[in-house]
């Protein structure tokens, strides 16, 4: 893997969640997308940027795993109210597991998005032609 490759992420951004997985990726425009890094949360939400999933157990993963998919859908229904066309999303797990949002279902895939222009919910870029993700 060549150094163009490696997505390449300050420590504070890493702090804030991205490109640590679990995440959600929206496309903006083709080529262009924007993360959302996901936060499980117990008693309060952190005072991190993306999306934050209410548990009450970390140990819960089926519930927890059904609260995160109510959680994107929700999410997807909020952003596309805003919007003049409908922004395509994607679920991000792992690697090679990701949920693309389509026609109101979640869709398995074992191929993520990556590549592009990626960027945080300010528009900054946080990458470009590299995966979303931060390989250690």
């Amino acid at each position: 893997m060549s150094n163009q490759d490696i997505f390449h992420l300050s420590a504070e951004k890493r702090a804030q969640g991205y490109g640590t997985f679990p995440y959600v990726i929206v496309r903006i425009y083709s080529a262009v997308y924007m993360q959302f890094p996901i936060h499980f949360y117990l008693d309060s939400i952190q005072d991190k940027p993306g999306l934050h999933v209410r548990v009450d157990s970390l140990m819960d993963e089926e519930k927890n795993f059904n609260d995160l998919f109510n959680l994107v859908r929700q999410f997807h229904e909020q952003i596309n109210t805003i919007e003049t066309k409908t922004l395509r999303m994607c679920l991000v797990l792992s690697p090679n597991v990701a949920y693309y949002f389509e026609e109101n279902a979640f869709n398995f895939s074992d191929e993520i998005p990556e590549g592009g222009i990626l960027m945080d919910y300010t528009y900054k870029e946080l990458a470009s032609n590299s995966p979303h993700y931060v390989i250690d």
